[in-house]
Formats: C-alpha cells, sequence, structure tokens
C-alpha cells in the first residue's frame, strides 16, 4: 500500500475517500478530478449525495482562497476511479483504495459486532427476568383466548388432522395387535 494516510476516513458512520487523497494516489490534478467528478455528477449521485465541502487553502499552496473537495462513498469513488486513465501508478492505487474501504468496512462491522455482544451480556438477565414476569403475570384463561383468537383456524386444522391421523394409524395398528 502507498503511503496516503488515511485513504479512507469515517464520517458519520460512514467509510469515505476524499477527492484530495484520490488526486494525490493517482498523481492527478484535483482540479480537473473535480470537473470530472461535476460531468459524471448524475451518475454519482446515484450512490448517493456527492458531499462536496469546502476548506482554507494551506499556507504556501498553490493558488488562492479556499479549496473545494468531495467525500465519496465506496461506490463513487470506485465510479470516480474507473472513470481516470490507467497508468501503472493510478492502477496500483485503485488497489490500495479499493482495499482500504473492505478494511474499513471490515473494521466498523467488528466494531459493531463487540458492541452488541457487550450490550447483550449487560442485558441478558434483565430481559430474561422481564419475559419470565411477563409470562407469570399472565392469566391462563386470557391467555388461551389469546391464542386462539390469533390462531384459531389453524388450532381446529391441527385438531382435525390430529383426530384423522390418529384414527388411521389407530384403526389398522389397533386390528393388527388383536390378529397377532
Amino acid at each position: 500500500m502507498q503511503a496516503f494516510a488515511p485513504l479512507v476516513v469515517i464520517v458519520d458512520g460512514e467509510p469515505l475517500a476524499s477527492t484530495e487523497t484520490i488526486c494525490q494516489g493517482m498523481k492527478a490534478q484535483h482540479a480537473s478530478t473535480m470537473k470530472l467528478l461535476r460531468r459524471h455528477r448524475a451518475a454519482m449521485e446515484r450512490f448517493g449525495l456527492v458531499r462536496f465541502e469546502i476548506r482554507a487553502r494551506a499556507e504556501g499552496s498553490h493558488g488562492g482562497g479556499d479549496v473545494e473537495y468531495a467525500l465519496l462513498n465506496e461506490q463513487q469513488a470506485a465510479l470516480l476511479i474507473s472513470l481516470m486513465r490507467n497508468t501503472a501508478a493510478v492502477v496500483a492505487f485503485k488497489a490500495d483504495l479499493i482495499a482500504e474501504f473492505f478494511r474499513m468496512r471490515d473494521a466498523l462491522n467488528q466494531h459493531l459486532l463487540e458492541g452488541a455482544q457487550r450490550l447483550t451480556g449487560r442485558l441478558r438477565e434483565g430481559v430474561t427476568m422481564h419475559i419470565a414476569q411477563t409470562v407469570k403475570s399472565w392469566d391462563e384463561r386470557h391467555l388461551v383466548e389469546q391464542l386462539e383468537l390469533s390462531v384459531g383456524r389453524d388450532l381446529q386444522f391441527i385438531r382435525f388432522n390430529g383426530t384423522l391421523v390418529g384414527g388411521l394409524i389407530g384403526i389398522p395398528l389397533g386390528v393388527f395387535l388383536r390378529l397377532t
């Protein structure tokens, strides 16, 4: 991987790549890339709104005034880099950027999974007690009434089928037992 840090950043829980980072890695002019982005904005926005931002230009850098850049999600960044010319350095950077998006997504998923496991551990006893208390508080007659209302037709079908299957198995089995 090349020495651009960071290739992908998390903003509001979403992995994003800056057009400035992309241009640095692709060895492309930022102004040209922004023109390319604007020309294909409709296609970019099939994957969400393009997040245009403005920041003050670093002291001593080329040009004057503020710098406009865009933060792109994974699909937008992939589309943008697919529109750029493929030199050896560009292909290497494309691979690095794609790998970083996958790494970042895996890290976010792992973080969410660990958080869910911690939360589950903390809430398990309380939820178990709540369910047990709720079930204990149910009136048996009311519970049966609610079940019959919810699954009444199915319950009748089950009772009928149980009787039918029991009879079909019981009669031949009874005859067989009497004959042996």
